[in-house]
């Protein structure tokens, strides 16, 4: 039998990894519950905090549509912080199906989040990790899951920050949080060309 072979990977294999099997993939954000702190774009992927941002209760966080795929070992979105209003409470990350959208990613069991007010990485809980650099306006940010070294990633202006242990085996949802007056941030779900570099990433996953 003549099997088609990508370097020294099988093509079927090859096609697993990268995703091309047939599954949903989250293309826009979930405005079924966008609650009273924000306002979304007609085409679901800019949205804008218009809340007090006085709380820890008043954040306005946004799910996709679908969970990220399960049959891929290797998944990413980014997100641009067009304005990160008074106080840059923007964040990214992944939440399960249970997450309450009034808190931000990695604050709540089984969610994880970069936030770009302190460069801290939260999960399961509100006290962050020291992780990376700050972002602000202008800045892309992305965030990933690799199932080959079960951990969830993040990048910043398309360079990989770091990671940590993906600990949580159920389906999550690629996540963006908001928490401060007047922030506004673009969701991108592969629509446009990623800033990192992703294809790159994939490719040593046969190395």
């Amino acid at each position: 039998m003549n099997v088609e072979r990508v370097g020294d990977v099988v093509y079927s294999d090859y096609r697993r990894i990268i995703g091309v099997e047939e599954e949903e993939v989250p293309t826009h954000l979930n405005t079924n519950d966008t609650g009273p702190y924000l306002v979304v774009s007609a085409d679901n992927l800019f949205v804008k905090y218009i809340g007090r941002g006085r709380s820890d209760y008043d954040v306005g966080s946004l799910q996709a549509n679908c969970p990220a795929p399960i049959k891929k070992l290797l998944y990413y979105f980014e997100m641009y912080v067009e304005n990160k209003g008074r106080r840059g409470k923007v964040s990214i990350g992944f939440t399960d199906q249970q997450f309450n959208k009034h808190r931000q990613p990695g604050w709540e069991t089984h969610t994880f989040g970069y936030h770009g007010d302190d460069g801290k990485v939260f999960h399961d809980s509100g006290h962050g990790m020291r992780f990376g650099p700050t972002y602000t306006t202008g800045d892309t940010v992305g965030a990933g899951i690799n199932k080959a070294s079960q951990d969830v990633f993040f990048t910043k202006n398309g360079k990989f920050i770091g990671s940590i242990t993906r600990d949580y085996e159920g389906v999550l949802f690629p996540t963006v949080g908001l928490h401060s007056p007047d922030e506004g941030v673009v969701v991108n779900f592969g629509q446009q060309e990623f800033v990192f570099n992703i294809q790159q990433l994939t490719q040593d996953l046969f190395q």
